[in-house]
């Protein structure tokens, strides 16, 4: 299987089977498009952890054969949650179908979150080429970054929306566990070698 998706197109094909069963559904009947709004937001939010997840885990398990893999497709997962974020704005556009509500609401601190989080995503995915970091340098890292207050802001947006905790938890849980385990380690590393500096001295 991983050498089938070893293929790029074939892989931008699976991450948008469900992308193109929700723009089906919602064509069929678009009443569906407040249905849509939820499912399309959490598949965004899932791909964007599996990319966050990455780095942790190359840090805490060391180079491992589907961690290069999922590493080379790391940009893909990205741009694939931005476009999922999108199609989650689209279905909530849709749905409210008044622009002074949709203003009015844009307001409120549990849909601007959202609003702040898909603009870094946009961001992000526009600049994740090879072009884009050359041209940025250094700042191509910088703007990466983002995507941790990214992420802040939509466990906020979600728990904010939703009024409930289980869902973000189950999302949310073991990224935090991996990128602690990833500090832990880090500063662990730091005191092993100033230790071994400081006996060679």
């Amino acid at each position: 299987m991983l050498r089938i998706l070893k293929i790029p197109e074939l892989f931008w094909v699976v991450l948008a089977i469900p992308a193109i069963a929700m723009i089906i559904g919602f064509v069929k009947d678009p009443v569906t498009a407040f249905d849509l709004v939820h499912p399309s937001g959490e598949f965004s939010v899932r791909l964007m952890i599996v990319a966050m997840m990455v780095s942790p885990l190359r840090a805490i398990l060391g180079r491992r054969g589907w961690l290069d893999w999922l590493l080379s497709r790391r940009r893909a997962l990205g741009v694939a949650a931005c476009g999922y974020g999108v199609l989650h704005l689209a279905f909530y556009l849709y749905d409210m179908g008044d622009w002074a509500m949709i203003a009015e609401e844009a307001l409120i601190f549990s849909i601007w979150t959202g609003y702040l989080a898909l603009i870094i995503f946009i961001a992000m995915a526009l600049t994740s080429n090879n072009a884009a970091q050359r041209a940025l340098r250094a700042n191509w890292k910088r703007l990466q970054r983002l995507v941790y207050p990214a992420a802040l802001l939509i466990a906020l947006h979600w728990f904010y929306v939703d009024g409930e905790w289980k869902g973000i938890a189950v999302h949310f849980v073991p990224l935090l566990v991996l990128e602690t385990a990833r500090i832990i380690l880090m500063f662990k590393r730091r005191s092993a070698r100033r230790a071994t500096q400081a006996m060679t001295r």
